[in-house]
């Protein structure tokens, strides 16, 4: 149990021996730690309903609070704020009790949560808007593992819509001969006729064909609705298409150690596409407009007017809503029970997805408050601008790491050199630098990418965070060749080793928040504070050199938890902690 969970727990109990609503019960960390640890404002709140002296109310509560051994001070102050001073006794147990590994909530219901993310598209390379998706899924999945829920990772990828239609017309343009344009040829070849690379650069001619020439463009149409109707031929040139491109998209998750349990598409949710379109018709919501097949998903007090979902376009062929919608049914009516689906998608698709989840609720799927986007704002240059590489194009992912290994590795004095233990700590601290850049920003912010800044070893980067921990762990070495181990006892005695502690003992209560909000940021902001603790408490408590063996020992203790919080910390962030570093400048 947490701290706070203890300290509610104990305010309830007291609530209610002095018949107060116990829903105001609620413990906070104080807002003058140097007067208390935490604070209640419940007595202030409830005076005015009881009609009594808020003060009044809280030395009622008070008294009942001070019997606790656990409150070292229980205290009034202004018009009935309640503020508790925990003993040190107490916080020592509670050091010894922590628990870094399991930290499911008591009372917490796990769920059965799909998160979608990462959505690449097939034939184009994963760019920087790829980034923020990727990482942002990573952790959020990460953070609601650790806290007992079930969460199945599916990469959702774009492999369906006109785009594929586009690129098998310009392959047409290109080869009519090939047997995958003949429509009575029913044997292909088991080879893709094209290279990634190949088949990259064809994507941004395609598309410039498609937008310059409407014949071409009613022709991508066209095969577009007679791929996704099953015609062999492009369903086999396609395949081609989407098993030449997810070769380098793994290679591109890969290196940021972002995995998924799922690696389907919008294509995977055709099978079920009849169904739930005859089910929507019978339902009475799909209906005909304007020659298309939509579902009116407007409500009377929406404040702008509200488009309906298109599920067929006019002419034929299905559309993202409608593959999104059919996910959905597919997800919830025809696998597991699944509680809940977050989406991890830029926020500039919040609109398509309000016209989602309101379908799927007016269907009947799901409810419409277990679905989730988590929307993020974009990865900008130092102009504050969408990131760009030099020409103006936009950044692969793949050259924006490169970008972070090679200031890296310029830092380190490594370029050139053929030292793979080197390489590998270059390699750990580069992600960590992007990852920490990433997820410190608040998701809905926007911010500016610096690899400069990221990769420095001090103030709140991934780098000064991994540092953090690898000195901790070669203090506690060092202690272990001079025959002292972490103590199983934790004495407090100093204004730094409290503050440590109380730190320390926050970790469940802000995984659990990260979790709530869906906000990476805020195990971001817990784990800086952990290490800038540690370094004040390092620098006026000895640990090698304390007074006693004995107070060594329990230093030694408070460091060894403090390097388990980082190392947990990191790894929700999909964050590694390297076995050592060196300082940047010098790589011997």
């Amino acid at each position: 149990m947490s701290i706070i969970h203890y300290l509610n727990a104990r305010a309830v109990q007291a609530f209610e021996a002095n018949e107060v609503p116990v829903e105001l019960a609620k413990f906070t960390p104080s807002d003058r730690p140097d007067l208390a640890d935490f604070q209640c404002n419940g007595a202030f709140q409830a005076a005015k309903a009881l009609r009594k002296n808020p003060r009044e109310i809280a030395a009622a509560i008070q008294e009942h609070l001070a019997t606790d051994p656990a409150f070292e001070e229980v205290t009034v102050a202004g018009p009935g704020f309640i503020n508790v001073r925990l003993t040190n006794e107490f916080l020592s147990k509670k050091l010894q009790q922590l628990d870094f590994e399991n930290v499911i909530d008591e009372g917490e219901k796990p769920e059965t949560m799909i998160f979608d993310y990462g959505g690449p598209n097939i034939a184009k390379p994963l760019h920087v808007g790829h980034l923020r998706s990727a990482v942002i899924g990573d952790a959020v999945k990460r953070i609601a593992r650790s806290l007992g829920h079930k969460v199945i990772a599916d990469v959702h990828l774009g492999d369906w819509g006109t785009p594929m239609g586009m690129l098998i017309a310009e392959m047409e343009h290109r080869n009519p001969d090939w047997p995958y344009f003949s429509e009575n040829e029913t044997s292909f070849p088991t080879e893709s006729p094209i290279k990634v690379d190949n088949l990259n650069k064809l994507y941004p001619e395609a598309a410039k064909h498609f937008k310059e020439d409407k014949d071409f463009a009613d022709r991508a149409r066209a095969i577009t609705a007679e791929l996704q109707a099953g015609r062999a031929g492009y369903r086999a040139l396609w395949q081609h298409f989407v098993n030449t491109s997810l070769t380098t998209v793994k290679k591109d998750f890969a290196a940021l150690d972002v995995n998924f349990d799922l690696w389907l598409g919008e294509s995977h949710a055709d099978v079920v596409m009849p169904a739930m379109l005859a089910d929507l018709k019978e339902k009475g919501l799909a209906v005909e407009s304007e020659g298309a097949l939509v579902i009116h998903v407007a409500r009377e007090d929406d404040d702008f007017e509200f488009p309906p979902l298109i599920l067929e376009k006019t002419g034929g062929g299905v559309t993202y809503g409608t593959t999104d919608l059919a996910t959905i049914y597919q997800r919830v009516n025809l696998e597991k029970k699944i509680d809940r689906i977050v989406y991890i998608v830029d926020q500039r698709q919040s609109l398509h997805f309000k016209q989602v989840f309101r379908a799927a609720a007016l269907a009947g799927y799901i409810d419409e408050d277990k679905l989730e986007h988590l929307g993020f704002g974009t990865v900008n240059g130092k102009d504050g601008k969408p990131f760009k590489t030099r020409e103006g194009g936009v950044m692969r992912l793949a050259e924006l790491l490169q970008m972070a290994r090679d200031e890296v590795a310029n830092k380190m004095g490594i370029v050139g050199k053929d030292d793979e233990s080197l390489i590998n700590m270059a390699e750990s601290i580069a992600m960590a630098a992007v990852k920490y850049g990433d997820l410190s920003t608040q998701r809905l912010s926007d911010y500016i990418f610096d690899t400069e800044a990221f990769v420095k070893l001090e103030g709140k980067t991934g780098p000064y965070i991994q540092y953090a921990a690898v000195r901790v762990q070669s203090l506690i070495d060092k202690a272990a060749d001079k025959d002292l181990k972490p103590s199983a006892d934790i004495h407090l005695e100093t204004a730094e080793e409290r503050s440590l502690a109380m730190l320390l003992l926050d970790y469940p209560v802000v995984l659990k928040r990260a979790h709530d909000r869906r906000m990476p940021s805020d195990i971001c902001e817990h784990v800086y504070n952990i290490a800038q603790a540690y370094s004040r408490f390092y620098q006026n408590c000895p640990v090698m050199t304390a007074d006693s063996k004995e107070q060594s020992e329990s230093r030694l203790a408070l460091s060894q938890l403090a390097r388990k919080d980082i190392v947990a910390s990191m790894d929700k962030l999909g964050i590694e902690i390297p076995d050592r570093m060196v300082t940047f400048g010098d790589s011997d």
